[in-house]
């Protein structure tokens, strides 16, 4: 508190005793208070103001001291906003959000033109709106986040722009050891198939002929060889020449590979769907090869990690023919075939009657057993929503599979490697007969149908495939019915009261095991002769052997004939008559 100076000089000449140092230390100190919105004080202000008014000597100050004031407060303010300058931040960060930045802005206008918006070829994005996927998925307590799921939106629409896409869906993330891998499912166009069909039967056309060109080759160097041994065996033998002893023959492979099966063609079977994926969504996603039968069957006898590198060699027992890459597909296209499920009704085999549809059946139709394999379905129109007490039950009669069981040949549909020993082709000719392989007779292998119910599921050591569950039990008309599969941990599928439905996987990759995981063992060495005296050991006879087998192999006497014998009779009576007498 300050006082006049007039009325101190009264005070002190009255002898109050005031102490003028305690006054000033106070007033000092309330004005060095510091404010708790900017963090100044009123004492450290006037000081750089009354600095700043006697560096400049104005004229007149007290009509513009405001505007001193005014000026050392913006030269003390620092916005919290300004993070280019005032924050640091990472150069990963920097980068990611540098790559993030292309989806945030407005497409370019597209040039005018006259076709018909309904005729675009572009996929549509109506039914991939992730924000409202990821609602449900929150409900189901799986997902990933937000601002993730929101740049796999904006990384889809640019995908279906730059890929002769026809339909797209977002399939799921499968975790690595470095990175992890964001799945897509598309269809291309039916032109898109043709022409990869087309290319494929080339493809096979130059390799045959080149296989030819290279067996010609093989018997052209063959000839010249024998034509080199005759020669050689023409020469004479000189008697000092050391002849050398006579080999064994070499041992011929008894052993025939069984025919590889043929990969099913594109759009067909496992290549029905075409598969995407991408290390991050700011990342070119990446066209996954058609599976082949060969990458099923291997992959169901091995347990392996991914480690988030396409191009990573798989080094495991039996051997992988190919890279991660192929792995990759073999494992999406199991898990697609295992846990890809629907309300039971939601999809159907009928349609309207016509020659499209026979057409169609014809093209289904296939030689396994002679049975009829429908490969296709339909969204039904008289579908009814399943009742949310059906969808929970625990038999899980109300949920079907919609995609094709994959047999432990690798394919959908069972190819017969030995065509000819079922009798079907007797009447060919007999170059046909020897082109194709002659085996014994197979028995076709045959899988369940699609929309099959999941109640039909196989177990694995007494572990259900199937476990369900509803979100809520308070609010039952919102509430979803949650479907996981046991068999293949990371395999969701949720229903709105079976109306709208999703499919989604977020896992390792990896099928379960009720035990820990063991290899194949090594097939039995091979014989690299056949068995036989000529390779046996035998142990050496003892003395007694050698001599029964010496006297078993004495000479023996031969036998009089018949005139003789009675000659050498009639002698002995004489010889006995004379000695009589």
């Amino acid at each position: 508190m300050i006082f006049d100076y007039d009325d101190l000089k009264k005070d002190d000449e009255s002898g109050s005793g005031l102490d003028y140092d305690n006054e000033f230390t106070k007033a000092k100190s309330f004005l060095q208070k510091s404010s708790n919105l900017s963090g100044d004080n009123v004492y450290d202000h006037l000081t750089e103001v009354l600095n700043k008014i006697l560096a400049e000597r104005p004229e007149n100050v007290i009509d513009f001291f405001e505007e001193y004031s005014r000026k050392v407060k913006e030269q003390r303010f620092i916005p919290q906003t300004d993070h280019l300058e005032d924050i640091y931040v990472s150069p990963l960060r920097y980068e990611l959000a540098n790559k993030f930045m292309p989806f945030l802005k407005p497409a370019p206008p597209e040039e005018a033109s006259t076709v018909d918006p309904e005729d675009l070829d572009i996929a549509d994005m109506s039914a991939n709106n992730m924000l409202q996927l990821l609602y449900y998925f929150e409900q189901a307590g799986i997902g990933i986040p937000r601002d993730e799921m929101y740049a796999i939106m904006l990384s889809m629409r640019r995908l279906i722009k730059s890929e002769p896409i026809a339909s797209i869906r977002f399939w799921g993330k499968i975790y690595g050891t470095f990175k992890n891998y964001i799945v897509v499912e598309t269809e291309l166009r039916e032109d898109e198939y043709l022409k990869e069909i087309e290319e494929l039967e080339k493809q096979k056309q130059e390799e045959e002929m080149a296989l030819q060109a290279a067996m010609q080759a093989d018997d052209a160097v063959r000839l010249g060889d024998i034509g080199d041994i005759e020669v050689e065996a023409e020469e004479p033998i000189r008697k000092d020449k050391k002849v050398p002893r006579h080999l064994p023959p070499v041992p011929i492979i008894q052993f025939e590979e069984p025919p590889e099966p043929p990969s099913e063609f594109p759009g067909v079977g496992v290549n029905k769907k075409v598969y995407y994926v991408c290390n991050d969504p700011c990342h070119p996603w990446i066209r996954l090869p058609d599976v082949k039968p060969k990458h099923i069957v291997v992959a169901r006898q091995i347990y392996r990690a991914f480690t988030g590198n396409l191009d990573q060699e798989i080094i495991t027992y039996p051997e992988f023919p190919g890279t991660e890459k192929e792995l990759l597909r073999a494992q999406i296209a199991r898990i697609s075939a295992g846990t890809q499920i629907s309300p039971l009704g939601f999809y159907t085999f009928g349609g309207d009657e016509g020659e499209e549809e026979e057409e169609e059946e014809e093209e289904e139709e296939e030689e396994g057993g002679g049975a009829k394999i429908k490969t296709t379905y339909k969204e039904s129109k008289r579908y009814e929503p399943v009742p949310m007490r059906d969808l929970t039950d625990g038999s899980m009669a109300f949920w079907v599979h919609h995609t094709l069981y994959i047999l432990p040949q690798g394919r959908t549909t069972w190819w017969n490697p030995y065509p000819q020993a079922g009798g079907e082709e007797e009447e060919l000719g007999e170059e046909e007969e020897e082109e194709k392989p002659k085996g014994p007779k197979l028995e076709p292998e045959i899988g369940p149908p699609l929309l099959t119910p999941l109640s039909e599921d196989a177990t694995l050591e007494a572990v259900p495939p199937w476990s369900v569950r509803v979100s809520s039990r308070l609010i039952t008309d919102y509430a979803l019915a949650i479907v996981r599969s046991n068999l293949w941990p990371g395999a969701y599928c949720f229903s709105t009261q079976g109306k709208l439905f999703q499919n989604v996987y977020l896992g390792n990759g990896l099928k379960y095991m009720a035990y820990n995981f063991t290899p194949l063992p090594l097939p039995p060495i091979q014989a690299e002769y056949p068995l036989g005296p000529e390779i046996m050991e035998m142990s050496d006879p003892t003395g007694a052997q050698e001599e029964e087998w010496r006297i078993a192999h004495l000479p023996k006497e031969k036998p009089a004939k018949f005139g003789e014998e009675e000659q050498a009779e009639e002698e002995e009576e004489e010889e006995e008559e004379e000695d009589d007498d």
